[in-house]
């Protein structure tokens, strides 16, 4: 499945990771820099196993708990109105 950022919501990174800004609410989140990394791969189609991995080798984290916690990630920001399902 692909996703994406509908329109009203616009994202960009920063040094510490990135925000996401949701106009038509006026609400944004921060993201820290494993979020950011999250939402750039699953942005580029990464399947969750390649995001769980590349989060994995660049955080040292465990593989397990990283598939555990990106689709719960996923699902946060699909809840929240901030990525749909294209």
């Amino acid at each position: 499945m692909s996703w994406t950022l509908p329109a009203h919501v616009s994202w960009t990174p920063t040094e510490y990771g990135g925000v996401l800004l949701d106009s038509a609410s006026g609400e944004y989140w921060t993201l820290n820099a494993t979020a950011t990394i999250a939402l750039a791969s699953i942005l580029e189609d990464a399947p969750m196993a390649q995001v769980t991995d590349r989060l994995a080798a660049e955080f040292d984290g465990d593989p397990e708990a990283m598939a555990a916690d990106v689709p719960a990630f996923l699902a946060e920001l699909q809840s929240a109105g901030l990525v749909v399902a294209t």
